[in-house]
């Protein structure tokens, strides 16, 4: 999809077919229910609702090394997520113009539908959370990246791939998560 982006292909094409008639309306209970779902992509509120719930799995598990992964994930997916809004600086759907590497844009990936997906799914791992609860997860961060896009916040492609590379970045976080953790007497027979 960021090839496409980047090479302007039927996809981008696509995006800009979306808005051709105008932006949505920004009043009514429409618009309202919608900035609700949007709402659940910020990421002080996704992030810090992923760290408390690393804390209560850490507790319950008695596991600090659990705590400082979650502090690493949480530092360098956010990173991930600005440095290619940053590094592709796509323009949204208000400013009338779909351009690429217009300074001061953060249009691609979204960065809520990112953050949605990222946060609500690496939430549902670090808590072992049943499949109804990882599915509510998966629910609420599809609802965030059509949120963006029925508001007109984002391009569709902008809302994909935010979602995608949230979804990737939860996988990460899992798999770093279920590494084993270095024992002490590992450590110690592997320095003798």
């Amino acid at each position: 999809m960021t090839a496409d982006v980047l090479l302007g292909g039927p996809l981008r094409h696509l995006d800009g077919r979306v808005f051709a008639d105008g932006l949505p309306a920004r009043s009514g209970a429409w618009h309202l229910g919608w900035r609700t779902v949007v709402n659940g992509g910020q990421y002080w509120l996704v992030g810090s609702f992923a760290a408390l719930a690393s804390l209560l799995a850490a507790r319950r598990r008695r596991s600090k090394a659990l705590l400082v992964k979650t502090g690493v994930w949480l530092v360098a997916s956010e990173l991930l997520v600005r440095g290619s809004q940053i590094a592709l600086a796509r323009t949204p759907p208000r400013t009338g113009h779909d351009v690429l590497f217009a300074d001061g844009f953060l249009s691609y990936p979204s960065g809520h539908a990112a953050n949605a997906a990222a946060c609500l799914l690496f939430a549902a791992a670090v808590t072992g959370a049943s499949r109804a609860w990882t599915a509510a997860a998966h629910t609420v961060a599809a609802a965030v990246a059509v949120a963006v896009v029925a508001l007109g916040y984002h391009w569709p492609t902008d809302a994909v791939a935010g979602w995608a590379l949230g979804a990737f970045l939860a996988c990460l976080g899992r798999i770093w998560l279920a590494a084993p953790y270095p024992s002490s007497s590992k450590v110690s027979m592997a320095s003798s």
